[in-house]
């Protein structure tokens, strides 16, 4: 089963909890395992410190202007206030 994203290809990715689509980048193409029903990718976005593992269902090639994504905020710490 071929990749259909290729590293370094610019995607459109919503994470959960987002009403609007953000726009990342192709990281990595994951090891394919065995019994999987989909293909896995490492992606990035510039307003995140973090990678992100998705799955190619996720992801769309319909890239639109980058004015036109909502800026990604980095989840909240959920740790004890102390």
């Amino acid at each position: 089963m071929p990749f259909k994203f290729a590293v370094g290809q610019a995607v459109e990715y919503t994470p959960l909890g987002e009403k609007k689509a953000g726009l990342y980048k192709v990281v990595r193409q994951m090891p394919l395992e065995e019994q999987a029903f989909d293909l896995r990718y490492r992606i990035k976005s510039d307003t995140e410190a973090y990678e992100r593992n998705v799955l190619e269902c996720q992801l769309s090639a319909d890239v639109s202007a980058e004015s036109d994504y909502a800026d990604v905020k980095p989840p909240r710490s959920r740790g004890s206030h102390a």
